[in-house]
């Protein structure tokens, strides 16, 4: 079966703009990115297929050869992309930042560049009692809120001095682990965050903090 017309595969038309096949490319790369499809080998195509039109209809040259010539003016592949010798390495290299932080929460994939772990709070929910009156009206009401702060003593790690707290042994200080996976269409390459420090690429051997207790 040959190569879908690259237009077809992000669903835009041959006088789109750059930001609409970046728009077109990202909503397809959200749909079929291996994290959200864990083992399914169809969204997996799906997903370099995109990269690879992505590849092309972003760089001025390439979509000029492209448009006048198809995919024969491509040489058989995108800048090395396509078929087996494509690699989801490949991918987030060249194009992690279109991502921004839409597969933060994934895990499963990176662009190369170590992300700092970053603790959000939960949400809040409140339960105020009103009256219809207060309903109709408006009214202002005071509640309390819980805060937690930093620890001035261990300065949140909960260990007892800084000589208890070493590398992660699992990912040696990295705080991911990287694991290689034998495919159908290749070696692909998956880093998730390690579950031995949970990303923080350190472990405490003594937690003697007196504020935690």
């Amino acid at each position: 079966m040959g190569k879908r017309d690259y237009y077809e595969v992000l669903g835009v038309s041959k006088n789109a703009s750059k930001e609409e096949i970046k728009k077109a490319y990202r909503k397809q790369a959200l749909k079929y990115h291996p994290d959200k499809n864990p083992g399914d080998k169809k969204a997996e195509e799906n997903f370099k297929e995109a990269a690879e039109a992505y590849e092309v209809l972003s760089n001025d040259e390439k979509k000029a050869r492209y448009d006048r010539y198809g995919h024969a003016g491509m040489g058989g592949a995108a800048n090395g992309f396509g078929g087996a010798g494509m690699t989801m390495e490949d991918i987030f290299s060249s194009f992690g930042d279109i991502f921004g932080d839409a597969f933060g929460g994934f895990g499963g994939f990176t662009t190369g560049r170590r992300s700092r772990r970053v603790n959000k709070g939960a949400n809040l929910r409140v339960k105020v009692k009103l009256s219809l009156s207060e309903i109709s009206n408006g009214t202002e009401k005071k509640i309390k809120v819980t805060k937690y702060d930093t620890c001035n003593v261990c300065d949140g790690t909960g260990a007892a001095d800084s000589h208890s707290i070493s590398n992660c042994p699992t990912c040696h200080g990295s705080g991911h682990v990287t694991r290689l996976t034998n495919t159908m269409l290749g070696q692909m390459q998956t880093t998730s965050v390690c579950q031995s420090c949970g990303g923080e690429g350190k472990t405490i051997t003594k937690k003697m903090c007196h504020m935690l207790w």
